[in-house]
């Protein structure tokens, strides 16, 4: 997802923070999980939206849903996230016996006691109400859903928390003459009379969140394939767009997309589902694009280069390895921005890649809000959208933050360990957290990164250097450099990074030394068989969030 919020900046002890750290270290990654009752394996969904594409365009619909769930302990009901202010729910079947609908709600008793690691379903019948939500959009003949964070629940009963994943399959009865896109490949479409009936099936689990559909009267569907290398399957790539938009740049999106996959599917894994879509909505969609799991997508003639690259990103990162909680959104938003400046760096070279990094710290510089990306208690309690989704923190500072990865690890270990992790079977099509993460880069890269994800997730804002150097003739005829690095930031902690020094000599030559620093106003002492002349501070700038005054 792309968008853009700014909110007010406050400030925290410097002291204080790194007393936490000290104390603390075990917490810093921690989440409040609530105990999993159940797990759900698959939704069926059937949706009767034909009104929904006849004048006057209601948002009203019937449907209903087989779910498929495995019991997780010895349990009598299940409990279900369905939006009161959306959702009617009408009755239960199967094993479900009957049902409470309260608080946003569905608890559903069961016919029985069912045993740990049980399979059973539930049949729901519910209807959307004729109402405007942020989730389900309907005008003029457009009808689309949109679910990140948590809207999933507004427009069909589920477990909506991004670890639960499951398969699905979406039924929807349209008008003949309206295209219809949904979550996995289309396994049939049939016209009956004046109805059109498409069945979409996902393969690969889904969080509730990426599960989504979009149809319109009269949209247009380009179809083309991208060959998946390992196996020949031929990947069906669909662009649905409308009347009026910008077809230079559409053009130019089916180009490059291909493209895009070659290298995401060469650095990390091959393209991991069974098809790729992209398709504009209208001026409801909030944000610039939403990486729903196979079908990305976008605001009307939002057909950008840019754009398409992030959200396509987001299939592996998010997508394919999701986030265990709302806590760990800045994997998702970090690395599909993170893959902006790959992106550049492909098709350009480092020096537009350092520009497409600098881009993001500039926004983060001049947005910072001054907290912290990473917060435990998102697991639990989802903030607003202003908090989840702020730009300048969880797309910027964190792509930063792995850009200052890549330059700890160097190059190679740094792609490889990425490699590793999307082959990892511990995650892909699976779920993350954030000390999961951390320590499985730790662990394949050999050096313990728990310092740097503490110091930059944990603790807001980034290190203001005030260094200072002295320059002395040595008893031995040499010379003897001494500088000391500084950091003056009084809102947040010290922040521990590999430095890089750049001397000039008296001659005109110079010389790049490298040294760890561990601790404020250390020291580090250098002799040279010339004189040093001038010192640069990190020259190839990649300690990027930072400050340096004189």
């Amino acid at each position: 997802m792309k968008n853009s919020y700014h909110i007010k900046k406050f400030s925290t002890g410097i002291l204080a923070s790194y007393l936490i750290v000290l104390l603390f270290p075990i917490l810093l990654f921690s989440q409040e999980t609530k105990e999993r009752t159940f797990n759900v394996l698959n939704y069926e969904i059937n949706l009767d939206l034909y009104n929904c594409f006849i004048k006057p365009y209601p948002r009203s619909y019937s449907a209903n849903e087989l779910i498929t769930f495995r019991a997780e302990k010895n349990i009598e009901e299940i409990r279900l996230n369905a939006e009161n202010t959306s959702l009617i729910i009408d009755s239960v079947s199967r094993s479900g016996k009957s049902f409470t609908h309260s608080g946003n709600i569905l608890t559903i008793n069961l016919d029985r006691t069912y045993d740990s690691s049980e399979v059973s379903e539930v049949r729901i019948y519910f209807r959307h109400k004729d109402i405007i939500d942020s989730s389900f959009i309907v005008r003029d003949g457009i009808a689309y859903t949109d679910c990140e964070p948590i809207g999933a629940r507004k427009w069909f009963p589920c477990n909506d928390v991004p670890s639960d994943k499951a398969l699905t399959e979406i039924n929807a009865n349209v008008p003949a003459g309206v295209v219809f896109a949904a979550t996995g490949y289309l396994a049939d479409s049939a016209v009956s009379n004046d109805t059109l009936k498409y069945k979409w099936i996902s393969t690969k689990p889904v969080a509730t969140y990426l599960i989504a559909f979009a149809g319109k009267r009269n949209y247009n569907l380009d179809v083309t394939e991208w060959v998946r290398e390992s196996d020949n399957e031929k990947i069906q790539l669909r662009y649905y767009w409308q009347r009026g938009e910008t077809v230079y740049n559409l053009n130019n999106v089916k180009k490059k997309v291909p493209e895009m996959l070659d290298l995401f599917s060469k650095l990390y894994c091959e393209y991991p589902f069974e098809k790729l879509a992209f398709a504009t909505t209208n001026r409801d969609f909030q944000w610039g694009g939403m990486e729903n799991q196979t079908l990305i997508t976008l605001c009307p003639d939002c057909w950008l280069e840019d754009l398409a690259c992030h959200e396509l990103a987001h299939q592996w990162f998010g997508d394919l390895i999701t986030p265990y909680s709302w806590s760990d959104i800045w994997l998702n938003e970090g690395f599909a921005t993170y893959n902006e400046a790959l992106w550049e760096e492909y098709n350009n070279g480092y020096s537009a890649y350092k520009k497409a990094v600098q881009k993001e710290v500039s926004r983060y510089m001049k947005f910072n809000p001054g907290r912290e990306i990473y917060n435990p208690q998102w697991s639990s309690d989802v903030p607003v959208d202003s908090l989840l989704f702020n730009e300048s923190l969880i797309y910027s500072k964190a792509s930063c933050i792995i850009h200052q990865l890549r330059y700890i690890l160097g190059d190679s270990v740094f792609f490889n360990s990425l490699n590793l992790y999307m082959n990892n079977p511990e995650f892909v099509y699976g779920n993350i957290t954030t000390k999961s993460f951390v320590d499985f880069i730790s662990s394949v890269s050999n050096q313990d990164l728990t310092w740097y994800f503490e110091e930059w997730l944990t603790h807001p804002n980034h290190p203001v250097y005030q260094n200072n150097y002295k320059t002395e003739r040595s008893g031995n005829g040499k010379w003897k450099l001494t500088y000391t690095v500084n950091q003056i930031q009084q809102n947040t902690t010290f922040f521990r990074m590999p430095i890089e020094l750049k001397i000039v000599f008296a001659d005109g030559s110079n010389e790049i030394v490298k040294a760890n620093n561990t601790y404020n106003l250390q020291m580090f002492t250098f002799e040279f068989d010339k004189e040093p002349v001038r010192v640069s501070f990190d020259p190839n700038d990649q300690i990027v969030l930072k400050e340096v005054v004189r």
